[in-house]
């Protein structure tokens, strides 16, 4: 009787939010700290030399390294809002696009643990860049509000947690600005990097040294993200909150480079994600080689801090809660993941084709990685005549860019793709064989094929229920250049204008 009615209070005061907080608040804390445009280069942890980020090492070591983490999308803003919501952007309406506006009939996990009595904070980037607006017309924070300047984020994070109350639980993202381009030139060989220390060049490059040193003036930003997250942990470890606390390192995508950010392939979508949890994790300094997603993070915060998806009052959750791997005890079917993407840095415009997006859709499953391309007639970077604009501009463009259309490696970044395409990761990890035809492959492409349509029936992905024109219909707030003609009778929209926040840089 005893053992009933503690439970029945504990599990009371979870329900009602910790409307008190003289009690020690004992569900976890969460640090998610986010990177803007990483590939799997977190030094050690994945067999980077060159990039050397002995802080996030250190979380591996004392925690979780995962081998196999994928982004629903590789573009920031569809990224981020599969990560607040544990959907994937296809069930997101307008928030499947970047430079998007986010319906607000989609709420976050942030809002769920905040109506239970977790605080909410965040430093930098959240969601974005986007409109977000709640159904009053505010700008939402998604639960999730501003603590202050993420140029100094040790210092801000302290600060959030020293304004808490006592022993309360809380929920603090930062989201840095590296390694967002852009970069400074011979940043990488001005710190003494060598070209040479470069163990592999992608295929889809030039292998010389115009991209080698791209690549180490990226190292020098992802050097720059380990060390704010060593300013986090410290200010973490002095306020004594460490052991109870859930530390999660990752990338919203791949780095901002040609055939990276942006695209469907395996380099695009797999991304480097540590946690370290004392007090929770078991086994700790293990490799965790199962497929997990993003969409799995809402549905790991909300079961760890006690509220019911239910309770959550969110859209359902299409994500996993991955705390059967923090324990050590798979017991979720994570025998594939589903990527996609819709419009990314193109502009919006009714009844033109400079304005629509590249819809495709990916599994992976083993050791394949099949693509659906949607529309093979679009250029899958944006009209080359109009300046490739689904690339980030960098030395290495400029050089692909040069080479011109007859170049396979401008084809690789740039070129029109086919239907379908089937990878051999594990042989092939920068996906430049397409074994679509090969007759070896028939049997895998089937098997892919029809695992992917139906997971994305399921999901009532407008694009396999035949309404996916709807993502192309939908206003952004990126301005069409005044030099585009526009189609007859049509007129041009005066959209919101974003808002950019500048960087300081080394």
């Amino acid at each position: 009787m005893k053992y009933q009615t503690t439970l029945i209070l504990c599990t009371a005061l979870i329900c009602v939010g910790y409307a008190s907080h003289a009690a020690a608040d004992s569900r976890p804390n969460f640090l998610f700290i986010i990177a803007d445009d990483a590939s799997l280069h977190f030094g050690e942890t994945y067999g980077c030399t060159w990039a050397k980020t002995p802080n996030i090492d250190r979380l591996a070591r004392e925690g979780l390294a995962f081998d196999n983490a994928y982004v629903a999308t590789s573009k920031c803003a569809p990224c981020r809002a599969s990560i607040l919501t544990g959907r994937n952007p296809w069930q997101l309406e307008e928030a499947a696009n970047h430079q998007n506006h986010f319906p607000s009939k989609f709420t976050s996990f942030g809002d769920a643990l905040a109506k239970h009595g977790v605080l909410g904070g965040s430093c930098g980037k959240l969601w974005g860049p986007g409109s977000a607006k709640d159904a009053d017309g505010k700008n939402r924070d998604f639960g999730l509000p501003s603590a202050g300047s993420r140029n100094t984020p040790g210092a801000t994070f302290a600060n959030f947690l020293n304004a808490r109350q006592p022993d309360q639980s809380f929920f603090y993202w930062y989201g840095s600005g590296d390694p967002h381009r852009p970069y400074v030139a011979g940043a990488g060989a001005a710190a003494g990097k060598k070209v040479g220390d470069i163990d592999r060049v992608p295929a889809y490059w030039p292998d010389n040294e115009t991209v080698r040193n791209d690549m180490l003036d990226y190292a020098m930003e992802i050097e720059a993200f380990d060390n704010q997250v060593g300013e986090l942990l410290a200010a973490l470890e002095e306020s004594g909150r460490a052991d109870n606390t859930l530390v999660i390192v990752t990338s919203d995508h791949g780095m901002p480079f040609p055939r990276v950010k942006g695209h469907t392939y395996d380099d695009a979508h797999h991304v480097p994600l540590v946690m370290r949890w004392p007090n929770g994790i078991k086994d700790p300094g293990r490799r965790v080689p199962d497929l997990v997603s993003f969409i799995d993070f809402a549905p790991t915060f909300l079961e760890l801090a006690g509220v019911t998806q239910q309770d959550a009052g969110m859209q359902p959750i299409t994500g996993h809660s991955l705390t059967d791997l923090l324990n050590n005890k798979p017991d979720v079917d994570r025998s594939f993941v589903i990527i996609g993407r819709e419009r990314n840095d193109v502009y919006a415009r009714r009844g033109s084709p400079y304005g629509l997006g590249y819809p495709a859709r990916g599994i992976r499953m083993g050791q394949y990685l099949l693509i659906k391309n949607f529309a093979p007639d679009r250029w899958p970077c944006g009209d080359p005549n109009l300046g490739l604009l689904d690339t980030d501009g960098s030395p290495t463009k400029t050089l692909l860019e040069d080479l011109g259309q007859d170049d396979p490696y401008w084809q690789h970044s740039f070129g029109k793709r086919p239907s379908e395409q089937l990878f051999d990761v594990s042989s092939d990890p920068d996906c430049i064989k397409n074994l679509i035809d090969d007759p070896d492959h028939a049997e895998d492409a089937t098997r892919l094929r029809k695992a992917l349509m139906a997971e994305l029936e399921r999901q009532k992905d407008p694009r396999v229920l035949g309404t996916g024109d709807s993502f192309d219909q939908y206003t952004s707030i990126k301005p069409v250049p005044a030099n585009w003609p526009l189609p007859e009778g049509a007129t041009r929209p005066t959209p919101e204008p974003s808002r950019k926040k500048g960087r300081k840089k080394p």
